[in-house]
């Protein structure tokens, strides 16, 4: 009876099983949600050759005009191949869901003797028989494939906050380099202009070789630093076209307006902390880890005595042509293996994934602490280039153009005045820059989560370009 009952569950739940399908969308609209309440962009998996299509036209839309931070990050998560390819990780969790949802197929054998003597029939055997531990399993195989596909559900979507993040950045910074080559270019043209008429001064007698000579070089100190910039503006775009996933004639982007000014304040290392722990991604992927690998520890000592198992029916056909037919039980004795191995394995994992979520949590507190340190070292700078060396540099070449019209001071120190107002300037875009990245990295650490309302261009005064 009990047999009888137990081949009933079994044919019951093979018949359910194989109705079983993967679904095609994989668990990415939980990811969408995930990520609606952290980046104003939208993301988008493309996985046929219509959703290239749509991706495509709309990438071709923001690449036709000048590129703000916001329409890099659109490009880079629509178009970026590597993170295309992350998403396939959650058609291969999905995947292990169903399948930790299935039993393994019935075997069916089959065995026939023939007589060597006489002319009776042949004699067959048969069988057919399925692990019926696998149905007893089968609840907590299905939770620790569930707590494996949140996880990675979580991991894709810290990788997309990463994408995102990584793309401002690397805007920011080339935004920065083609404003510092500006400047060079300006501080190039004055050089060289100094440097003209250092010579016509020097061939009408009234300087000296060295006089010359020192201008020289820091002319040619001046270009060897415009060529860096230049340098560098090329190695930002390329970066930036890498991480957007362009190539061909996408490749001949432009980007448009310059560095946001400084909002009015920072948050309070308080608040910093908090948003990082509370949305972090990366660690709230390391907590499901550790919850799998918890359910999975339960499994391997719920399991660990009985492993194979298998219930099924066996008959014979005797030489008479009779057939004996009943139910067959075939168990794995535990003699030899009881578990302990897999479930002292399953113990050092479930140990090991908690000391690295603890880890992580320590990690992600002091990357907070240490981004809002930058963040306001890098405001303090600005704050006194904008407010204080650069009205003074600006009131140092008004000073000597005044006293220049009046034939009381060299042109040679109303072009080094402008020099060392290029160069306050220079340090300047520098530490803006770094303000953003800084906030950028407080952004990525809080998953995305704005922890500092992005400014409107009236909140913050702006310097005069370069002079």
């Amino acid at each position: 009876m009990i047999v009888s009952k137990w081949l009933t569950a079994l044919i019951m739940a093979g018949a359910l099983a194989g109705c079983a399908t993967v679904p095609p969308e994989a668990g990415f609209p939980d990811v969408q949600r995930q990520l609606e309440a952290r980046l104003p962009q939208r993301v988008a998996w493309n996985r046929d050759a219509a959703a290239d299509a749509q991706a495509g036209q709309a990438v071709a839309a923001l690449l036709a005009r000048p590129l703000t931070a916001d329409g890099a990050v659109q490009v880079a998560l629509l178009n970026n191949p590597g993170l295309q390819a992350t998403y396939e990780d959650l058609g291969v969790a999905q995947a292990d869901l169903v399948q930790a949802g299935l039993l393994r197929n019935p075997i069916l054998s089959l065995a026939t003797e023939f007589p060597t003597k006489g002319a009776e029939p042949p004699k067959l055997e048969f069988s057919v028989v399925a692990n019926f531990l696998d149905l007893l399993w089968l609840p907590a195989r299905r939770r620790v494939a569930a707590d494996r596909f949140e996880q990675v559900k979580l991991t894709v979507s810290a990788e997309v906050v990463e994408l995102a993040a990584e793309t401002r950045a690397a805007y920011l910074r080339h935004r920065a380099a083609l404003e510092e080559a500006q400047t060079l270019a300006q501080a190039l043209d004055a050089a060289q202009a100094a440097y003209d008429l250092m010579v016509r001064l020097n061939q009408a007698g009234n300087v000296s070789e060295r006089r010359l000579a020192t201008e020289q070089a820091a002319l040619e100190e001046t270009r060897v630093e415009s060529m860096e910039a230049a340098a560098e503006v090329t190695a930002t775009r390329e970066t930036l076209t890498r991480l957007m996933g362009l190539w061909g004639p996408q490749a001949q982007w432009s980007v448009a307006g310059d560095l946001p000014p400084l909002p009015p304040e920072e948050p309070g290392l308080a608040a910093v902390e908090s948003a990082v722990i509370a949305g972090n991604l990366k660690l709230d992927a390391a907590r499901r880890t550790t919850a799998t690998k918890a359910s999975a520890l339960g499994l391997a000592d719920a399991s660990r005595l009985w492993t194979d198992g298998e219930l099924g029916v066996a008959g014979e056909r005797e030489t008479d042509r009779s057939l004996v037919i009943g139910p067959s039980l075939t168990l794995a004795l535990p003699l030899f293996d009881q578990g302990q191995p897999a479930v002292a394995k399953a113990e050092a994992e479930y140990r090991q994934e908690a000391r690295r979520t603890l880890q992580l949590a320590v990690d992600l507190r002091s990357e907070a602490r240490e981004a809002r340190d930058r963040l306001v070292r890098a405001r303090d700078l600005a704050d006194h280039y904008l407010h204080t060396v650069l009205p003074l540099q600006d009131r140092l070449v008004r000073l000597g153009m005044a006293e220049y019209n009046y034939m009381l001071t060299s042109p040679f120190e109303v072009m080094a005045a402008r020099q060392a107002r290029l160069t306050a300037y220079r340090r300047y875009i520098t530490a803006v820059r770094d303000y953003w990245l800084a906030d950028g990295d407080l952004i990525r650490l809080a998953g995305g989560r704005q922890t500092i309302s992005q400014p409107t261009p009236n909140e913050a005064p702006q310097p005069g370009g370069p002079s």
